[in-house]
């Protein structure tokens, strides 16, 4: 993406004022409210197009969301209630900021894993209880449904999964697992016609829109038991593509264009999100890559004048700044003074590594490193991506 140079000074900083602004925006501004209706109404519509029921849409959303019965009494509440969480939440949440080495990485280590090997997410994988992910800059994705998006940030806090169990004494069985929630890059090169009304509206209320606007919320299980069914995935997909294709068909009927990016942006580069699991994919990544390791962890360096504002917002201003630990890994029979113009990721691959200590498998990453001397410019991009199979 076109911009200035990313620095852990610039990064440490946007991270904290986008956390404070976006946490003061979800617990005040009534816009916040109406864009979290919107997006469960159409979560709603999609799970009540693949069921066919009411009462089982009504479960997969809300109990997916970590609520048990009785549901709220209308969308307004629910909006409420979701929005107000996700504030708490994003106030308690660890910050963590990615280089742009690291986000590739964390890319194409999340491109290589399935539904499947998130089954095996648990709960000492997490790096802490909650946590900020900040990337460097706007990752488009295209959506199961096939809206594009420009995601900038995730969230992560404790949660459950929770499905009607009538064996259960209150008939709710709840799975623990972790909340995740994604956030939008407001200044992103994803501009369509609903978005800059939406933006327009939030001005005219005198509550402008954060740089990072709340999208999706969802639960993941930890170490769940419940075999992935393709034939599931595909419907939930089906409707998905029936219910944005029908929002943007009206949309366009009604003369926007729903389509328009600001800014260099080549077709196909955006991720496919085939089945609608990047996000978790995405994070699972990340959390395993730093328990090995990969990832290099420092302490962003936190001045007065940040302390103090983090002190009157009651926000921690502390930042933490992951970077790909660099290894010298110099092949056996390489020119000592060779003259590289520039640094490549080498290829990794993952494996499902068993731990008889703890009885069960976990995803291992072999590689990635960094080959290359320092100071050059770094072979990423795609095809850092393209490196993973």
């Amino acid at each position: 993406m076109p911009g200035k140079s990313w620095t852990v000074a610039s990064a440490a900083r946007f991270a904290r004022e986008a956390r404070m602004s976006t946490v003061a925006h979800l617990q005040t501004a009534p816009i916040a409210r109406q864009l979290r209706q919107h997006k469960l109404t159409r979560a709603y519509a999609i799970h009540r197009a693949n069921t066919g029921s009411r009462e089982a849409a009504m479960d997969l959303l809300f109990g997916g969301l970590g609520y048990k019965r009785p549901y709220p009494a209308d969308w307004a509440e629910a909006a409420e209630l979701l929005t107000s969480d996700e504030a708490r939440c994003l106030a308690a949440a660890e910050l963590y900021v990615l280089t742009p080495q690291m986000c590739d990485v964390v890319i194409a280590a999340a491109q290589g894993l399935t539904r499947d090997d998130l089954q095996l997410l648990a709960e000492d994988d997490l790096p802490s209880p909650t946590g900020l992910l900040v990337l460097p800059h706007p990752v488009l994705v295209r959506s199961v449904g096939g809206d594009l998006g420009d995601v900038r940030a995730l969230c992560w806090h404790p949660g459950q999964f929770n499905v009607p169990d009538p064996l259960a004494a209150d008939g709710v069985r709840g799975l623990p697992g972790v909340r995740i929630a994604v956030f939008h890059d407001t200044s992103g090169p994803v501009r369509p016609d609903s978005f800059l009304e939406l933006v327009a509206e939030a001005r005219r209320e005198g509550t402008p829109l954060p740089p990072l606007l709340l999208d999706a919320v969802r639960c993941l299980e930890f170490q769940t038991q419940r075999a992935t069914d393709p034939h599931e995935v595909e419907r939930l997909a089906s409707a998905a593509q029936a219910v944005d294709g029908a929002y943007r068909k009206s949309a366009e009927m009604m003369g926007q264009d729903e389509g328009r990016l600001l800014g260099e942006y080549a077709s196909g580069s955006e991720i496919d999100d085939a089945d609608d699991s990047f996000a978790w994919r995405f994070l699972y990544a990340f959390w395993r890559l730093c328990e090995q390791r990969i990832a290099g962890v420092e302490q962003a360096e936190t001045n007065h004048a940040a302390r103090v504002i983090g002190q009157r917002a009651g926000l921690s201003p502390d930042v933490r700044v992951i970077r790909l630990r660099q290894r010298d890994e110099r092949a056996a029979g390489e020119p000592v003074g060779r003259n590289w113009q520039h640094r490549w990721v080498v290829r990794m691959h993952k494996v499902r590594q068993w731990y008889p200590s703890e009885q069960r498998h976990k995803v291992i990453y072999r590689g990635p490193y960094i080959k290359g001397p320092d100071g050059k410019p770094l072979l990423g991009g795609e095809t850092v991506r393209a490196l993973v199979r």
